[in-house]
């Protein structure tokens, strides 16, 4: 019941896209391209009918979402989708269900509250009271605590002032370099593909260009289809 609106999501025509080990990646494209259906069929909520998600070599399409995530794979959906009645702390410590090492789960607790210190200070606080800001930091914060090898970012900056939007990328950046892979779907595609060693363009459910970020940013077609040039 938490990621809405999935019946009204693209269909994927043909979507091939690869994420090493330690690599940020990007996928960009319009609304409806299939950007967030292709993380839902990737962490397992949204079926896929054909084709394969391969995750360290083994094939994981259509697994239930709670296995996925215990493989290593963690989903920051869109729109900060929070529990508005849990505390922050709570918020947090849902993001860890089904870890049994507590102290591994209170060290990530404290990381999460230095990567954001602002939720550190509102812990004790409904998560619903934050500001769209705070709210989208607890989401990455949430998804973090399942300590993930891969972190499936869905619109990360949405919405944000842009002093909140750096932020969250500083922290991104903060993560890759700790060696957490990450695919972010994000509009800011400047600053996806600022942050991305590599990125994928989504049209109508297909990749239709992909390559280095760098080599992107100075295509014609991007610039003039997502960068107003």
């Amino acid at each position: 019941g938490v990621y809405p609106n999935v019946r009204d999501m693209h269909p994927l025509q043909g979507v091939t896209l690869e994420v090493g080990e330690g690599e940020v990646v990007a996928l960009v494209g319009a609304n409806g391209a299939g950007k967030s259906t292709t993380l839902l069929a990737i962490s397992g909520i949204v079926r896929a009918r054909a084709g394969r998600v391969v995750w360290e070599g083994r094939e994981i399409q259509n697994r239930p979402p709670h296995e996925i995530v215990r493989l290593g794979i963690a989903h920051a959906p869109e729109g900060r989708r929070i529990f508005p009645r849990l505390t922050v702390r709570e918020n947090l410590e849902m993001g860890a269900y089904g870890r049994r090492d507590r102290a591994g789960v209170r060290a990530d607790l404290e990381r999460v509250y230095g990567l954001f210190p602002v939720l550190g200070e509102r812990r004790a606080q409904p998560g619903g009271t934050l500001s769209g800001g705070e709210q989208q930091m607890l989401a990455v914060g949430r998804a973090l605590m399942a300590r993930p090898r891969l972190l499936l970012l869905d619109e990360p900056s949405l919405g944000l002032a842009p002093q909140v939007a750096r932020r969250i990328f500083e922290v991104l950046g903060e993560l890759h370099r700790s060696g957490t892979s990450i695919l972010l779907v994000e509009q800011n595609v400047r600053a996806a593909l600022g942050l991305a060693a590599r990125g994928y363009v989504l049209e109508g459910g297909r990749v239709v260009l992909g390559g280095a970020a760098r080599e992107l940013l100075a295509d014609p077609r991007v610039r003039a289809a997502y960068l107003g040039e």
